[in-house]
């Protein structure tokens, strides 16, 4: 699922692979549900905690 992504992930990129808007990415990071760094005013997202994220709600 991931394996074409790079390590750091964008917003647009989480997008993608959640299947949400980026409204719900940003309210996910604002909740600290989805752990996220914000670099150069962007917020990037690490692979592992995307795939962290994604197995809390199995």
């Amino acid at each position: 699922m991931l394996s074409g992504y790079p390590d750091i992930l964008t917003t647009k990129d989480a997008c993608e692979l959640l299947k949400v808007s980026k409204h719900t990415i940003y309210k996910l990071i604002n909740s600290k549900e989805l752990k996220a760094r914000k670099v150069a005013n962007h917020y990037r997202i690490q692979k592992m905690e995307l795939l962290s994220y994604l197995n809390k709600g199995e």
